[in-house]
C-alpha cells in the first residue's frame, strides 16, 4: 500500500473516531451529567471498575489518560514506520513523567512520581521494585536535566523540557516533504506561539519577572513579529485596556478588558489559547487528505480532549457548574 492510500485508510478510521471525541457538542452533552458514575459509562460503557465514590474521580482521570495513550498507539501501529513527528507529540506526555519524576527527587520521598506508559514508544522506564527514580532518569535521553535538578528553581526545568519538546517539534515539522509541511505547519507553529505567548505572561503577571530574565526562557526560532509581541507582554501598562487591544495577540484577553481590568489573567489566556488549538485541530482533520496533516490534528486533538475530560471530572467532583466551566475553557 502506498502512502496516500495508507493515510486514507487511516484516515478513514481516524473520522470514525472522531464522532466521539469530545471537544465540541459531545463535550457539552458530557457536562449535563450531574454523577462521576454517569460519566463514566457514557466515556467506557460497559467498563466495571472496582473503584470506590471516594477514588472515582481520580480513576476516572487515569483511564481517560490511558485511553487517550491507547488511541494515539492504534494510529501508530496502522502506519507501521510512523512519521517520528507523531511519536514526539505522543511523548508530550513523557515529558510529564520526566517533570513528575525531578518533582520527586526535589521534594523527596513524600512525593511519588506518576509514570504513564507508553508502550513500546517509552525511553523513561522505572523499575518495577526499587523505583530508583533518578537512576531511571540518568539512563534515559532526558539524563540532561540531572545536573539542573539541585541547581534552579523547578519552573526553570520544567521550562527547559518544554522548550525542548517545541524545539524538537518545530524542527520535525520543518523537515517534513512539501506535502505534509504546509499543514503540519500551521497547527505546529500556532500551539508554539500560544504556548510560548502563554508562558510569557505567567512569567511577568505569576513570577514578576521582566524581559530581560525572561528572554532565555522563551521558546527558540520564532518569527521576529512574534518576538516582538512577546517583548510586549512586558513593556505594556499592566492596566493598559487599550494597549492590550492592540496587542498581536489581543483576542486571549479581549475577554478581560472591562471597567475593573486591572492585568490579564494568564490562566484564562491560556484557556482561551486551548480552546482556539481545538478549534484548529478540528478544522485540520478535515483538511489536506493523502497528507499527514489530519493525523497529526488527531494527535493533537486528543491531546486536548484528555486535559478537557479531566477538568470535566474535576469540576463535577467539586460540583462547578456546566457554565462554569465552558466560561472557564473560554467556549461561552
Amino acid at each position: 500500500m502506498n502512502r496516500p492510500s495508507r493515510y486514507a485508510f487511516i484516515l478513514a478510521k481516524i473520522y470514525g473516531r472522531l464522532r466521539k471525541t469530545y471537544v465540541e457538542a459531545n463535550y457539552q452533552d458530557l457536562l449535563r451529567l450531574k454523577r462521576l458514575e454517569e460519566v463514566s459509562e457514557t466515556l467506557f460503557p460497559g467498563e466495571r471498575t472496582p473503584a470506590t465514590e471516594e477514588n472515582l474521580s481520580s480513576d476516572l482521570e487515569g483511564r481517560i489518560v490511558r485511553a487517550g495513550i491507547r488511541s494515539m498507539i492504534q494510529v501508530l501501529a496502522l502506519l507501521r514506520n510512523p512519521d517520528p513527528i507523531l511519536v514526539h507529540i505522543l511523548r508530550r506526555l513523557e515529558y510529564q513523567n520526566v517533570k513528575s519524576v525531578i518533582r520527586s527527587l526535589v521534594r523527596g520521598e513524600g512525593e511519588k512520581p506518576v509514570i504513564l506508559d507508553l508502550g513500546r514508544y517509552a525511553t523513561l522506564r522505572l523499575p518495577e521494585k526499587g523505583r530508583d527514580v533518578e537512576k531511571a532518569l540518568a539512563s534515559s535521553p532526558y539524563a540532561w536535566t540531572l545536573p539542573h535538578v539541585r541547581s534552579r528553581p523547578l519552573f526553570e526545568i520544567e521550562n527547559m523540557l518544554d522548550r525542548d519538546y517545541y524545539k524538537r517539534l518545530l524542527g520535525l515539522a520543518r523537515k517534513l516533504p512539501r506535502e505534509d509541511r504546509t499543514g503540519v505547519l500551521r497547527l505546529v507553529n500556532l500551539e508554539t506561539s500560544l504556548a510560548d505567548v502563554s508562558w510569557a505572561l505567567r512569567l511577568r503577571f505569576f513570577f514578576g519577572l521582566d524581559l530581560e530574565a525572561a528572554r532565555p526562557l522563551m521558546i527558540p526560532g520564532m518569527v521576529h513579529s512574534h518576538r516582538r509581541a512577546i517583548a510586549e507582554v512586558f513593556d505594556l501598562p499592566a492596566d493598559s485596556a487599550e494597549g492590550w487591544r492592540k496587542w498581536k495577540y489581543s483576542w486571549l484577553v479581549s475577554d478581560q478588558l472591562g471597567e475593573a481590568f486591572h492585568g490579564p489573567d494568564p490562566v484564562r489566556a491560556e484557556q482561551k489559547a486551548a480552546r482556539r488549538l481545538v478549534q484548529r485541530a478540528h478544522q485540520l482533520c478535515h483538511e489536506d487528505p493523502f497528507t499527514l496533516t489530519p493525523i497529526v490534528a488527531y494527535f493533537k486533538l486528543k491531546e486536548l480532549e484528555t486535559g478537557m475530560l479531566k477538568i470535566a471530572v474535576e469540576a463535577l467532583h467539586l460540583s462547578v457548574s456546566e457554565h462554569d466551566v465552558l466560561s472557564m475553557l473560554g467556549a461561552e
